[in-house]
């Protein structure tokens, strides 16, 4: 008996919530499928979690980031965006999973239609921006690919929605009469 206490005790802890925690990636697109029209947000750990920038922090003009706009990238179709950002020290510490990571948020703005890539790179404080030619800069995760996609929109004017809207009507009409018939019943 004890050991089937045991084993159901060592079950639960390996499928509890901690047991599960994975690495989330350093950079991330939020709202994850943007649409036109979204304001759309890069992500990146902060301090104590994988890769540890400090974040945010300003260089010397008072900068914390830049966007820049390349349609040129080889082996990427459609835009591609470089983002800069300015941190104290070089990342170093010991992974910890932790969902959801403290994350600096970035505000890129809504883009159109189309397929986009992003890199995102690090430098220091003493760095302006855009850093120079014959500045370091360093790669902070991998390139992410997102695709922004136009609104979905129903159409109600169609023989089959004005069909389905009639039908839910019908249903709200017949949902909310029961209703008010049980209260005044008794």
């Amino acid at each position: 008996m004890k050991r089937f206490i045991l084993l159901f005790l060592l079950m639960f802890a390996a499928n509890s919530v901690h047991a599960q925690l994975v690495f989330e990636p350093p950079v991330i697109i939020d709202p994850p499928n943007p649409q036109v029209g979204d304001a759309i947000r890069v992500g990146l750990f902060t301090t104590f979690y994988p890769p540890c920038l400090l974040l945010p922090w300003k260089n010397q003009n008072g900068d914390t980031h830049l966007f820049e706009f390349d349609n040129n990238l080889p082996g990427f179709e459609g835009s591609h965006i470089d983002l800069t950002v300015v941190t104290m020290t070089q990342p170093i510490c010991n992974p910890f999973p932790v969902s959801p990571a403290p994350r600096e948020y970035y505000e890129l703005g809504s883009l159109g239609v189309g397929d986009y890539s992003l890199q995102t790179s690090w430098v220091g404080r003493l760095t302006s921006l855009p850093p120079p030619p014959d500045a370091t800069s360093f790669t902070y995760g991998g390139i992410l690919t997102f695709s922004v996609t136009k609104p979905k929109i129903i159409n109600t004017t169609t023989n089959a929605g004005l069909i389905i809207l009639s039908i839910l009507i019908l249903i709200l009409t017949l949902f909310l009469s029961n209703k008010k018939g049980n209260y005044f019943r008794g």
